[in-house]
Order: structure tokens, then sequence, then C-alpha cells
């Protein structure tokens, strides 16, 4: 249905007498209908003299035939009546009673009685004009007129009787029925009751229809068809305010419901079909419209309106085809309001049944009272559309290249589509667009057939189709792409034909198919059967049998795969791997390409195996992951592995279950020290209190710092305790001002009040008398070394206990103690010297991971602080050793050097010569001289 120029009606009410004519003036300019004072019109008393006016609505039709003329208001109690009259629609003027009394009122006494808000026409003419004349010159309240039947207006009271009326062949004779809708009846939950028409004077119900919630307006619109061609009037009912249950809440969508007429006259208790609303608050039902055979299939079809449905609430139509079965379940067309504004009661009354254009076809008028239009939708021409496809050959065999593409040889088959066309009063040449789709399951890239013509794997063809002859076929040639190209060569490749209408200015449409498709395969070498049956085998197992918890940690998988039938076609290794676990690479000879991703709410991965896999082919390879986060697994983490295929048979393999234990170490190191390691008195320029007002009259500052650092893998719950000596007989060595300090760890003292016992770090105005510790010593105790520790009973010390949570591989937890040199102590026992030693010793409690270590380590370790004394004089003595050292090796220096004096006749003392020299010298002379002749001869 389309909205189209159609000829615009202008309805002006004119006072005839005493009712009201209705004039069409035809005006093709318009687009729309425009309906004056929205149908209602203007009617006077004759017998009036105040020119008094009353409003009625025109809702009437004038074809020399029968009409009805409910009244769901009549007279001052509502209960409605329906009286039904011949030839001539005219409204009454009579004097109307009160139900409850017989006394007469007066002529303009219409309260309440809504005289033709409802009306339908019959072709059967049972009252003449002039009975129905006479009657209007009675002053009888309750007119009566020969051949008119009306309803019993007694016993019912705002029931809206006559809200909706309609007529059909609903008791099996040829006399025309009468559908009344009651929508107040039974408390609201509405009645249609169908009144034979066979009654005279007063009318009778021979069955009523009832409504299955209250207030849901049941009866508001309803309509006589016979929607599924049996031969038999059905009734259509609409409720517009029925509540729906849509996701557990209460909607109001609106109803329709459809009861068939079986055979023997009779209706099911309970509605045969029911059609629900699509927009909230849309009112859904509350116009109805038999429209006749639209599509031309041989069944009536039904226009439905719903005034305020809609995205925007401007109002919809539905309309809904007829079938063997009743109506279509959801709408073969909805026709959106045109009107630019909002709220404008689109499809609020709804006519159709009558071809206004005369192109064979009914044509429907819609209302919008809330924009004063009324608006025709011209019906089109339905053009019965078939689709035939075939392909030749049905199989697409690889090796078999009898076409050419860029003079290379490829395999091809030939595509051949026909549509056949028809129908009633279609036009004389169709023009068709035909989109044919190769490979249509398969994305765009990766399709396997393409056009010979185009090398695309989509086409559209225009083909323009002759009535007289009512089919037209066209052919394409198509090729399978090389082998390498191809990846699935299992699944069909489906073939699609789509046709539409290309001119719209045929005014025509589609009907019937438009869509055909059809498959082929790829020949396999599978035997004759084509089809293959792998044997696929797998096994696998773990390089190592446990991974250790904590930091990053790999699993290498050994696999090995292998098929012992036919071809595996797209055969791939899936692989579903534990939580937080990483697939890092492939190893080995082969090394298939692999890919992880989620399926399933699970993490796989593929590895491709080959396409096909073929027979005896065997695949070796090493498949590394990472895996973390081991902490919450209690025994194991396990790798599910399965070869898969696209083949129909005996397509995957073994499924083998690798489980890899998961184990705990830990392995902890504890060192410590402290600064300063030393302390040397009597500090310079520095006296000590007897009465120490802040810390650093005491003494200077001493820290001990331990370590406790964790080398994994696994994180550990561990207990460092500390023992720091402070006393030694009683006397402080050590002032402990501060509870330790701590990085990673929570640390306590046992007893708080060894910790800066006398608030040296607050007011301290009131400090005890400091003891002299013992008398002086004398000067023998000089080479003297106090060893305290806390492992004596002379010493007493502070303890801190510390927990370390959660210590992962490569931190540390650091305990730092800090104190003063309590000095005033130290002066009393002048050139004593002291070693202080704490320790520090650690247990592991568990590991933190529920898989805990066969063994909880622990350890110790201790710290030194040396208290060293030194001369007045600020040099240290000397020891004994290093002075007889010193004289030894003087000596030696002194030896040395006279011996080498010696040697260079430094001690040789220098003579005056005597006469006894000078002989000695002459003799010796003469003796050379001998000695050198002789030499001279000899040579």
């Amino acid at each position: 249905m389309r909205s189209t120029e159609a000829q615009s009606c202008c309805f002006t009410p004119s006072r005839v007498g005493s009712g009201l004519e209705l004039r069409f003036d035809q005006s093709p300019t318009h687009t729309y209908w425009r309906v004056h004072h929205s149908f209602i019109g203007t009617f006077r008393d004759k017998e009036q003299s105040q020119g008094k006016h009353l409003w009625g609505t025109a809702s009437c039709w004038t074809r020399g035939q029968e009409c009805r003329r409910p009244s769901p208001l009549q007279r001052k109690h509502v209960g409605g009546r329906l009286q039904t009259h011949g030839q001539q629609m005219q409204y009454f003027h009579d004097e109307y009673v009160s139900a409850t009394r017989l006394s007469h009122c007066l002529g303009n006494d219409q309260r309440y009685c809504e005289v033709g808000f409802s009306i339908d026409i019959t072709k059967v003419i049972t009252v003449g004009v002039s009975d129905i004349t006479a009657s209007g010159k009675s002053n009888d309240p309750i007119p009566y007129v020969t051949g008119v039947s009306q309803s019993d207006e007694r016993g019912g009271y705002d029931l809206y009787r006559g809200y909706s009326v309609a007529s059909g062949q609903l008791t099996g004779d040829s006399t025309p029925d009468y559908l009344v809708g009651v929508p107040n009846d039974r408390n609201t939950a509405g009645t249609v009751r169908i009144y034979d028409g066979r009654s005279y004077g007063s009318l009778i119900v021979s069955h009523s229809f009832q409504g299955a919630q209250v207030a849901s307006y049941f009866g508001h619109s309803v309509a006589v068809a016979d929607f599924n061609s049996d031969g038999l009037d059905d009734v259509l009912i609409g409720a517009p305010l029925f509540m729906d249950r849509v996701t557990e809440q209460l909607q109001e969508r609106g109803q329709v419901v459809l009861y068939l007429q079986r055979r023997h006259i009779s209706f099911s208790s309970q509605p045969d079909q029911s059609l629900i609303g699509f927009s909230v608050y849309g009112r859904f039902g509350s116009a109805l419209a038999v429209l006749g055979d639209v599509d031309m299939d041989g069944y009536h079809d039904v226009a439905v309106g719903a005034p305020w449905s809609g995205d925007h609430e401007q109002g919809q139509v539905f309309i809904y085809l007829g079938n063997s079965n009743g109506l279509s379940a959801i709408p073969s067309q909805v026709i959106d309001s045109p009107l630019p504004s909002s709220r404008t009661a689109f499809g609020f009354t709804l006519r159709g049944g009558t071809d206004i254009d005369g192109n064979g076809y009914p044509d429907l008028l819609v209302g919008a009272w809330a924009a004063d239009r009324a608006l025709v939708y011209r019906s089109q021409a339905v053009i019965r559309t078939r689709v035939l496809l075939s392909l030749l050959p049905d199989f697409l065999n690889p090796e078999v290249k009898r076409c050419n593409r860029e003079n290379t040889p490829v395999s091809c088959f030939d595509v051949q589509m026909c549509i056949y066309v028809s129908g009633h009063i279609i036009p004389r040449e169709t023009a068709l667009g035909v989109e044919l789709q190769l490979d249509k399951m398969k994305q765009p890239m990766a399709r396997r057939t393409l056009l010979l013509s185009t090398n695309q794997p989509q086409d559209m063809i225009k083909l323009m189709v002759q009535r007289e002859v009512g089919v037209a076929c066209i052919n394409q040639t198509a090729y399978l792409r090389s082998e390498e190209d191809i990846q699935d060569k299992l699944s069909p490749i489906f073939i699609t034909v789509n046709v539409s209408i290309l001119n719209t200015t045929q005014h025509a449409l589609l009907h019937g198919q438009t869509h055909a498709a059809a498959q082929t395969r790829i020949i396999l070498d599978c035997g004759d059967d084509n089809i293959c049956v792998p044997d696929l085998k797998l096994r696998a197992e773990p390089l190592s049998d446990f991974v250790l918890v904590g930091g990053d940690q790999s699993v290498l998988l050994l696999v090995s795969a292998e098929n012992d039938g036919e071809g595996a076609y797209e055969t791939e290794l899936v692989v579903q791997i534990p939580k937080h676990t990483h697939f890092q690479s492939s190893q080995g000879v082969h090394r298939p390409v692999c890919v992880q991703r989620k399926q399933n709410h699970s993490v796989i991965v593929t590895c491709d195996l080959g396409n096909p896999m073929k027979r005896g082919h065997t695949l070796q390879t090493g498949l590394l992951f990472s895996v973390g986060h081991l902490e919450e697994v209690e025994s194991h983490i396990t790798f599910n592995l399965r070869i898969r295929s696209k083949n129909q048979v005996n397509h995957s393999s073994n499924e083998v279950l690798v489980k890899v234990q998961v184990k705990a170490e830990v392995s902890l190191e504890i060192r410590g020290g402290s600064s300063p390691p030393e302390v040397l008195l009597p500090l310079p320029d520095w006296q000590p209190a007897m009465h120490p007002d802040n810390l650093e009259e005491v003494g200077p500052l001493v820290e001990h710092v331990y370590e406790l650092r964790n080398y994994g893998p696994s994180a550990v719950n561990a207990r460092l305790t500390v023992d720091f000596p402070s006393t030694w007989r009683h006397h402080f060595l050590l002032y402990v001002f501060s509870s330790a300090s701590e990085e990673s760890l929570m640390c306590k003292t046992l007893n708080m009040s060894q910790i800066d016992p006398f608030k040296l770090r607050g007011n301290s105005s009131s400090l005890p008398v400091v003891l002299p510790l013992v008398q002086q010593e004398e000067m023998n105790v000089l080479s003297q070394t106090v060893h305290l520790n806390c492992s004596s009973s002379e010493t007493g010390c502070v303890r801190f206990v510390c927990d370390v949570t959660a210590l992962r591989r490569g931190f540390s937890a650091v305990v730092r103690i800090s104190a003063r040199l309590w000095t005033h102590t130290l002066v009393q026992t002048s050139y004593l010297n002291y070693e202080l030693v704490s320790s520090a010793f650690y247990d592991v409690i568990n590991a933190s991971s529920k898989v805990q270590p066969l063994l909880l380590p622990g350890g110790h370790t201790q710290t030194q602080l040396s208290v060293l004394w030194r001369p007045p004089d600020g040099e240290k003595d000397v020891p004994i050793g290093y002075i007889i050292l010193s004289i030894i090796s003087g000596l030696l220096l002194l030896s040395m050097l006279c011996v080498i004096f010696w040697k260079l006749g430094f001690f040789k003392r220098t003579r005056p010569p005597t006469d006894d020299d000078d002989d000695d010298d002459d003799d010796d002379d003469n003796e050379q001289h001998q000695m050198v002749e002789e030499s001279r001869m000899t040579t």
C-alpha cells in the first residue's frame, strides 16, 4: 500500500430539513483528504424555536441499502441500543423517555443518546422510505418503524452496547447477522454479541464472545470477513487497551483476536489467533477495516489501526494478509503517518474494500482526526513472481578445466536464471533487477567462485519481462578459483538470486517468490561417494612434569599428530588452555601456525595442520606456553588437546588430557647491619648528662637493620623475630625509643614499657636518678671486652615480632630498630670495651598459594655494635708486639746498609806512601813488563 495523489474530498455540512446532507467536492490538486468538523455535523429540530443545536456523528452511507444505527449511550442511562432501518439514514427527533419511568419527555431531550456512533450497511432492504418518514412524526419516545429491529435497552447500564457494529453471515442462513461490540460489559471485561438477522422487532443474541481481561476495551472495533476462504465468515475483534506481559511486566500494547467460524455454525470459546501491538500505549486495534483481496491470492486481507503507535506516537496502520489459517502472524506492511506533527491519531478510523482509482485493486482510507485529515492509500498492482535457478554441472571437479581465464584453464559451471511473472491487471512490461550472488555464505574476499566475465562474486542484471510471454531467462558462467586460494573445500557453495522491481513508476509491486538458491560442491579425492573419512590420532606429553608457583613459568608440550585415513580438510589442532595461560610459540622441525582466541567463554589455541592433511602424514611439534597466577591452583593444570576437521564423518581425533603438576618452593635470605658499626669513646666535646632531658643528651644514635629477601619462586608468609639488647645488669646500654619501623611487614613489641620508658621524646621533667654501676675499675681492665647478647642472663633485651605477608619473589622485608647509646653507664666503666650483639631469626609459615612447599625453611643472623675506648691524648696504645717488630725491622735495615757500604769499600782507610811502598811498586812493574814480553814471544 502507498500514499498517492488521490482525489480530495471536502465534507460540507448543511441542514436539510431535520437531517444532515454530506456533499463531495472533488479537487485533484490536493494530496490528502481534508475533513471539516471531523465528520461532526449540525442538525436542528423542526419544532425548536430558539435555534438550539445538538451534535451527532455523521458516519452514514446512503446507497439505497439498509443501514444500522447503534446508540451506545441511549437516553440518561447508557446501556445503549441497536436499531436497523433501510433505504435512507435520518436522525430521529423524537422525544425519548427515561428507562426508569413511563412519562414522556420533551423532543429535545436526547442526552447521552449518541445516535449513529457506529454504523454498517447491508444489501438487504427491510424498511421502506414511507415507514421511516411516518415514524418521525410520532411523539412516542421510542418510535417503532415497520421492519425495524432493535435490541432490548433494559437491564444494562454503562455497557456501551453498539460501540462498534459489523454485519455478515454468522448463523448459517442467507440473512445478514449483526456483530455488536459491548466493551463495558461483564465488569469492563467486554463482550461482542452476534444478533440473529432473522429477528423481528427485538434482536435475539445467538452467540457471545467474551473478553479475557478487564478494562481492555474488548469490542472497541469489530470486523467480519471470510479470512481463510472456507466459505464461512469469521469474526475479528479489537481490544486496544489490552495488557500484554513482556519480560515479567505488563505493558499496554493492544490486541486483535480472530475467531474462525467452524462447520455447523459454531465458534471456539478461545480465539484462534491473537495479534499483539508493537508499541506501548499505541492503542493497537482501535480500528479494523476489511480490505478485500489486496494481493489477489484468494484471501481477504485486513488493516489494523494503532493511532498512537510508532517512535513518536504519530500513529501507524498495519496490513495483515489472509491465508488458509486466518491471518499472517506478522504484518506484511506498516504504514507510518506522513503528517509532520506527532500524535495526529493517524489510523483512528479505517475504511477499505473499495477500488477508488479503478485499477482493479481495493484501496484504503485512513483518518487522522487530531490533524483534521483523511488520507487515501491506493493499492498497487501485484505482480506474482516465481524464480527458477539451476546449475550445470551439479558438482565442481577441480581437475576438469573447460574454460579459460586470462589464458589459464579453470574449472567452470553455468548458472541459469528464469523469472516467471503473472497477476491481475499487471503492466505490459515489467523491469526487474536480478541480483546474483556466488558463494553467498562466505565473506567477499573468501568466496570460492567468481563470474568469468567480471572476476567478481556478484552481479546486478536488468531483465525485462513481457506480460504476454510471462517468463525471461538469463545465463551466466562462473569458475572455481585455484586450489591455493581455497581453504574451505568441504562446505557447499551457495548460489543465490534476488529479484526486485526497478521502475517504481509502474505502480506495481512484487509478491510471491523473489528469492531462489542452489548449491554445488567441490569433488574431492575421496572415492566414488566424494566423502572423505579420516583417521586422526593425537599424542601429547609435557617436557617437564611440574611447574613452580610464582613468577613467569613455562610449559612445553610435545605434540604428535597423525592421519591414517583419507584426507582431512581444514584440519587444526585445538588446545584448550587453563586460565592465565598464554601461547608463546611453536618449536621443533614442524612449526604450524597457531593462533590464540576466545571461544565459548574459554581460551583456545588453534594450529593449522593442513588442508588437506593427507593420508599417512605425521606432524611433530612443541607448543610453548607461559603460565601465571598459579596461586589458586590446587594440584595441577590441565591442557585439553584434540584434532578436528571439517569432514562430515570421523571429523575429530581422540581427546588428550595433559596434566602438569603444580609445586611450590621457597628460598629466603636474612642479613643485618649496624649503623654505625662501632663507637669510639670518649666522644669529643661531649659530656654525658646525669639527668638527660632529651634523646640527644642520652648518646649517639645507633640503628640495627635486618633485611629478609625472598629469592622465590613462590610468595611466602613468614615471621621475623628480632632480639635487641637494651640493659646489662639492670643498667641501660642501648635506650630503645621507638618501635621497629618496617617495610612490607607488620611488627609488634611484646612489652611496650620497654620502648622509651623515660618518655624522653615528651616532657621529661622527673627522671629517676641513674645509680652508679660499679666502683671505678683499675687500669688493668684496659684490655677487657664485654660481649653482650640476648642469650646471657645479665642482658635485658627487647623482642620485636614481625609478620611478613605475601612476600613475592625478588622483594624484601626490612626491619629498622633505632636506639641511643646510654653513655652515662659507659663512662662509669672507662676503658672497658663492649660488643653489643642483636639477633634475628625467621620462620616461613606458609606459601601464598593453595599448593604448599614440602619444606618450610628458617634462618637467623646477628648484628654487632663495638664500643671502644681510646687514650686521653687522642691516640691509641701501641701494642708490645708492634714495638718489638719495629726494633727488629730497624736492626735488619742497619745491617743491610753496613753490608752495602762495605762492598763499596766505604770502610777502607787511605794512608801516606813510604819507601817500602815504592820498592814494592817497582818490583811489581818489572814483573808486569817481563810477563808482557813473554806473551809477545809466544805469539
